[in-house]
């Protein structure tokens, strides 16, 4: 047997290895699925007695809402209580909304929140939830027209404003019988993130033609737009937490996340469609953080030989470990140990900004180190390849049986 015969046998039984795994990985992440949904069972007693201490008893309302009574209310309610939820970053965000019988809110309690860690953190520690005490059914309580939201975390505080008001206004309308001001209807969210994403989708487009002469420069336009913009300024990469959440199910409301499904979207058809990853080459922000530092430093593509097959697995064990453990506690939140929000938002653990300062200084030596032996977007990336892979091969052997 000749050597490009034993090296095609050696790339075909490698292909077949991760053919399997890609299948096992994928039974990992259904069991791992079904057993979180079937653990998530809340108990709902001790969290409306936090929401409305001064009663001793409550009676179901129905709609997951509760009137609450004690020894010296007699036959009426001392206040009510509500669980209600809205769409925040990392899936349905439920609270325990009191209020009493005038129809003005007494408490707000976090039932379940899938949040990432550092952004729940910095709502938790602010003033937003203590602004929403004593507001009245008839008060608009919209972000940024009475309620103030906590800066780098708008679609945490969004949920929490929006959870408040529905609970608030089911109680006044069902059960104190009042007339409640008509919600307005989502409004689409259409600005600066998403017409800079549409530009360098159509940039890429363009510049990734075959014998297209400017390349270089195109991509090179697409990294730095992309860092300053939909990093330094508004921090909007497409995260861990935001995939896993919706291979769990919590697709939000597409008026308010019509960037997130677009950015979601090219990731998707790109690798389905053409086979190709554009958004890490062209468009990740934190990429072009690492290429700029590259430039710098005279990063080279190093690649340590005997450790090749390591780094190329580790970050696929790294983001399968995370997966799994997001889909068994149902928090997608918990699955970000990525460096993005750390660099471009200054929030994050102690490892998180241990690891972002190996990342920045590797990269002034190394070409994009996060890229090529942490980052779990392009894990996901070969995942999805090795997948489609299989299915085209599957398609064209079918096809060439019937001829």
């Amino acid at each position: 047997m000749g050597f490009m015969e034993i090296t095609a046998t050696a790339k075909w039984s490698r292909k077949r290895v991760e053919r399997h795994l890609a299948l096992v990985a994928m039974l990992a992440m259904s069991i791992a699925a079904f057993w979180g949904m079937a653990r998530s069972k809340a108990d709902l007693e001790p969290i409306i007695t936090r929401a409305l201490p001064e009663a001793t008893s409550f009676k179901p309302l129905g709609d997951q809402g509760f009137a609450g009574f004690n020894a010296e209310s007699g036959f009426r309610p001392v206040g009510y209580v509500k669980i209600s939820e809205a769409e925040g970053y990392g899936g349905p965000l439920k609270l325990a909304v009191a209020v009493d019988p005038r129809g003005v809110t007494s408490s707000v309690v976090i039932v379940e929140q899938r949040e990432t860690a550092d952004y729940f953190r910095r709502v938790s520690d602010s003033e937003l939830i203590s602004s929403l005490i004593g507001k009245s059914y008839l008060d608009k309580v919209r972000l940024g027209d009475d309620v103030d939201g906590v800066s780098g975390a708008t679609y945490t505080s969004r949920a929490i404003v929006s959870a408040s008001r529905s609970g608030l206004r089911s109680i006044a309308a069902r059960q104190l019988d009042r007339d409640v001001p008509r919600e307005k209807p989502p409004q689409v969210m259409f600005g600066i993130p998403e017409l800079v994403l549409i530009l360098l989708i159509s940039v890429w487009a363009v510049g990734d033609r075959k014998g297209f002469p400017l390349r270089k420069q195109a991509c090179w336009f697409t990294l730095l737009t992309s860092m300053i913009v939909l990093g330094f300024l508004y921090t909007s990469l497409l995260t861990l937490p935001f995939m896993t959440k919706m291979l769990m199910g919590f697709w939000p409301n597409w008026q308010n996340s019509l960037y997130w499904y677009t950015l979601f979207g090219f990731f998707l058809v790109t690798i389905l469609y053409k086979g190709k990853n554009p958004y890490c080459q062209w468009i990740c922000p934190f990429g072009g953080v690492q290429e700029t530092l590259g430039v710098i430093g005279g990063a080279k593509s190093r690649n340590p030989i005997h450790l090749v097959e390591f780094f190329r697995w580790l970050p696929r064990g790294l983001a399968l470990t995370a997966i799994l453990a997001a889909l068994f506690f149902r928090n997608p939140g918990i699955s970000s140990y990525e460096v993005f929000g750390t660099l471009f938002d200054l929030e994050g653990s102690p490892f998180q900004f241990g690891l972002l300062a190996a990342a920045l200084v590797t990269s002034l030596l190394v070409r994009r180190p996060w890229c090529r032996f942490l980052c779990p977007i392009g894990a996901i990336a070969d995942y999805l390849r090795t997948m489609r892979g299989w299915v085209r091969e599957k398609v064209i052997r079918e096809k060439n049986l019937r001829k």
